[in-house]
């Protein structure tokens, strides 16, 4: 039963760990258009400016990234342990149905089990839970670096001989916001689509 929440949780995290290489990239992306920046002079004061933002982003996704890291490794462990529980439960519904003289002497387990079972659910809920909404924060900085893209591509329009360079720049901004997105759309998508089936499960 919650063997495939353990699956999902690891998939997560490496569509994650895929999304803050990403966010490196983009990071070494800022640094390249700030010496670029400079080289230009005063033809891309408006660039340089950008340039912070785009570290900025960077560092903020790869720090959601280990946010949401951390929270699918603790989603991991408790999925394990539900597993385990789910189990021992079925071993003993077994030995309720095929060895009923055993039944009171193991009753008190069984009872401690279900409850053990019902609490580790209810917490993989929340996690699963927790996890979307950190996901669906990540979305945000992707509408930053669409912005941001946007926005170096107006200001390389008027960076003379540095204009090329400079929308290289813009467009490697909005392809690496498109690449994380979709690391984010996979990862929201296997969440999702279990949390609907554990919700309808319960």
């Amino acid at each position: 039963m919650a063997a495939p929440v353990f699956i999902i949780a690891a998939s997560v995290s490496a569509e994650l760990h895929q999304a803050m290489i990403e966010a490196r990239g983009l990071a070494l992306t800022a640094k390249n258009a700030r010496a670029l920046a400079v080289r230009a002079g005063s033809k891309t004061v408006g660039f340089r400016a950008i340039t912070d933002f785009i570290e900025e982003l960077a560092s903020a996704i790869i720090s959601q990234s280990r946010v949401i890291n951390h929270h699918a490794e603790k989603l991991s462990t408790q999925a394990v342990t539900a597993w385990h529980s789910d189990n021992a439960m079925a071993h003993f519904r077994w030995v309720e149905a095929q060895k009923p003289e055993h039944l009171a002497s193991i009753r008190p387990h069984i009872n401690q089990c279900d409850k053990q079972l019902d609490a580790l659910n209810h917490e993989l809920q929340i996690g699963l839970r927790d996890l979307i909404g950190q996901i669906d924060e990540s979305y945000k900085h992707i509408r930053t670096a669409n912005l941001i893209a946007t926005s170096s591509h107006v200001e390389a329009a008027t960076a003379g001989d540095f204009r090329e360079q400079l929308e290289v720049i813009a467009d490697n901004i909005r392809k690496t916001a498109d690449r994380i997105a979709a690391h984010l759309n996979r990862a929201n998508s296997l969440l999702s689509q279990n949390h609907r089936e554990r919700k309808i499960a319960c």
